[in-house]
């Protein structure tokens, strides 16, 4: 059965499949010694950038489990549009390229130095079917009334509903980093 999603969790999910079909397509385009090769400044390989991805995602979307779990237990049906807050929207704009600075990397999140290509392949794009899956689960609770602090900082939350952007907005930037190593790296 298709769940009927709202306009907002639609776009989400529509991102996210388009994050797993330009991946798969990047992906058939490079072979091991590209995946890992580190561009000239010495910044992440496209391996580090898409392993960031995967530990990052990995985290927020257990943290959004959680989210879920807490919506049903409390019965937090909804009811009104979803809505970012004013710090989640500025968060969001902020993790969205293009980049106007760059922060460190918690350690927890910081990439291994040599990555399987293949085995990062399939984790990536599973991880855009795990936050599609996750989406469609949301149908029904009110996602915006849930708010958990991120898996990075405990002084930094997240509504449930901003989690999924704050995700796509971070995928775009590390994606469209790993893009410019590929270009870079030719």
């Amino acid at each position: 059965m298709k769940v009927q999603l709202t306009n907002e969790l639609q776009k989400l999910a529509d991102d996210f499949l388009k994050m797993k079909s330009d991946a798969g397509n990047f992906f058939a385009k490079l072979n091991d010694a590209k995946f890992n090769k580190r561009p000239a400044n010495n910044g992440w390989s496209i391996a580090e950038c898409i392993d960031h991805l995967i530990v990052t995602g990995d985290d927020y979307c257990n943290k959004f489990e959680e989210a879920l779990k807490i919506a049903a237990d409390k019965g937090l049906r909804k009811t009104d549009d979803y809505r970012y807050s004013w710090f989640g929207s500025r968060f969001i704009s902020f993790v969205e390229p293009p980049v106007r600075f760059k922060i460190k990397s918690p350690k927890k999140w910081r990439p291994d130095s040599a990555i399987n290509r293949q085995k990062a392949s399939a984790a990536y794009i599973q991880l855009q079917d795990r936050w599609v899956d996750l989406i469609n689960r949301s149908v029904g609770w009110d996602i915006t009334k849930v708010k958990l602090p991120s898996p990075a900082s405990n002084v930094i939350k997240f509504t449930a509903f901003e989690i999924l952007a704050v995700n796509a907005a971070h995928q775009h930037r590390h994606f469209l980093q790993a893009k410019k190593v590929f270009e870079e790296i030719k």
